[in-house]
């Protein structure tokens, strides 16, 4: 069986344990595959990974990596922010996330809080939640022309505070078709979309990025898919794979990709554990 998490954090940036705690709550939680993805340094992130620290994570992560626990591969990433490139070669993989957009020359970050959400809508976008979603969308297609990275990160992050639909609706046929032409880009280009839980650990939202919306336009262009926790608290390690596998199968996906010494492989979906 795989268990599988590509999307980890540690307090080198802006999560709560070190690499050592990580892969040893893997190890007790049955993990057979564990990466890494530190948030690059990004002079606009307080969360991002300084120079120094990143050389200490790099260091870390390898020692690991050189000597996994029985039974576990542990893998080297990293979380690009699509402002600030990366040396992919320094890299076992890329996560690409869109962290921030900009207008008017001021760079506003779309998941540090609500009310900077809600700024950045009123400010940047004049209350207009479809030229918001609009600009997001596009910045999102754009990663597939980025051949650095392999996982496309949590694809509607611009959803982050909207579990109750308060500022769209996620059936919104305007907003599935920006994000039709994004997904159909990128699928085209062979990234690896992600089923990422983060945001419910957090308490942001109750269900796994994306929406079951995006989740079927995903399955209808032939993406590749993945499951990862975005875990910054190793008590979350594994949080909501189980719920995250059913909702995968319901969509009709029939296997899920993981990292092997040989590159990111398709596995029966029924081979996963949560």
């Amino acid at each position: 069986m795989t268990k599988s998490n590509l999307h980890t954090h540690s307090y080198y940036d802006d999560g709560q344990d070190s690499i050592d705690e990580m892969v040893q709550t893997a190890a007790d939680k049955g993990f057979t595959v564990l990466g890494f993805s530190g948030h690059a340094y990004n002079p606009l992130d307080e969360c991002s990974m300084t120079p120094e620290k990143t050389n200490q994570y790099r260091q870390d992560v390898k020692r690991w990596k050189n000597n996994p626990p029985k039974g576990m591969a542990i893998f080297l990433g990293i979380e690009e922010d699509s402002m600030n490139p990366v040396n992919p070669e320094d890299y076992d993989y890329v996560i690409g996330s869109v962290h921030y957009l900009t207008k008017n020359g001021q760079a506003w970050p779309i998941d540090y809080s609500q009310e900077c959400f809600e700024q950045m809508l009123a400010q940047g976008w004049n209350n207009d939640i479809y030229a918001l979603c609009k600009a997001y969308y596009q910045a999102i297609k754009a990663q597939a022309e980025n051949e650095r990275m392999q996982i496309v990160g949590h694809i509607d992050l611009i959803a982050k505070y909207n579990d109750d639909q308060k500022y769209f609706r996620f059936d919104d046929p305007k907003i599935l078709a920006m994000a039709k032409e994004a997904i159909e880009a990128l699928a085209h280009a062979g990234k690896i979309f992600e089923m990422n839980t983060g945001a419910i650990s957090r308490g942001y939202r109750s269900q796994a990025y994306p929406s079951d919306q995006i989740l079927d336009l995903i399955f209808q262009n032939q993406g590749k898919l993945l499951i990862n926790t975005d875990c910054h608290n190793r008590e979350n390690l594994d949080l909501g794979i189980d719920e995250c596998l059913k909702r995968a199968k319901t969509a009709g996906f029939t296997e899920l990709y993981t990292l092997t010494q040989d590159g990111f492989v398709g596995v029966p979906i029924d081979e996963f554990q949560g």
